[in-house]
Order: structure tokens, then sequence, then C-alpha cells
């Protein structure tokens, strides 16, 4: 059976995406940008258990791990995403306030 990464990589992508555009939001930019760093390994992975190196416990728990560095790199991007969030919103209001102010 063949195994093409690039393939797994965008449907991976959409997949993220599509879990999350429920909620209004598109991350398939950094989607890539995630997976395109762990592709590597998670090519290295699929390929030692179809040639039968690892068994299923293994890349189980490999797969878990892998999982973890994703959602972790995710949650980077979400912090990220509230910081400059926070300080759009900062700066909109020291422009109100300063409206205000130059009002009095």
């Amino acid at each position: 059976m063949s195994f093409e990464i690039e393939q797994v990589i965008k449907d991976m992508t959409v997949a993220i995406n599509g879990a999350v555009k429920e909620s209004g939001g598109d991350i398939t930019s950094a989607a890539q940008d995630i997976l395109e760093v762990q592709k590597e390994s998670l090519k290295e992975l699929v390929e030692a258990k179809l040639r039968g190196e690892i068994d299923q416990e293994i890349f189980d728990r490999e797969i878990e791990r892998e999982k973890k560095v994703v959602e972790a790199e995710l949650l980077t991007i979400q912090i990220m995403t509230k910081a400059l969030a926070q300080k759009a919103v900062n700066a909109a209001i020291e422009v109100f306030e300063k409206a205000v102010k130059a009002a009095i």
C-alpha cells in the first residue's frame, strides 16, 4: 500500500481547518506551517510501521506524542492571536480615550 505524505499533510490541513470553521476560524496557513514542520517525523513514523519495525502499541504511543506536539503548536498560535487582539483593542481604546480627553 502506498503512503503519500504530501497528500496526507494536505488532507490533515483541511481536517484541522474544517474542525475550527464551526467556530468561525480559519487557520489553514498556520496548520500548513505546523504540519510541514511535523511532516518528516510523521513520515518516519509511518515508514517504520509499514516496514514492521514498530508494533501497533508503539505506533499508537508515537501518534499520541505527535498529537500533543501539534496541539501545543496550535495553542501557541491561539495565545499569539489573543495577544494581537488585545494589542489591537488597547490601541483602539487609547484612540477613544484621547478623543474623549480632547473633547472635554
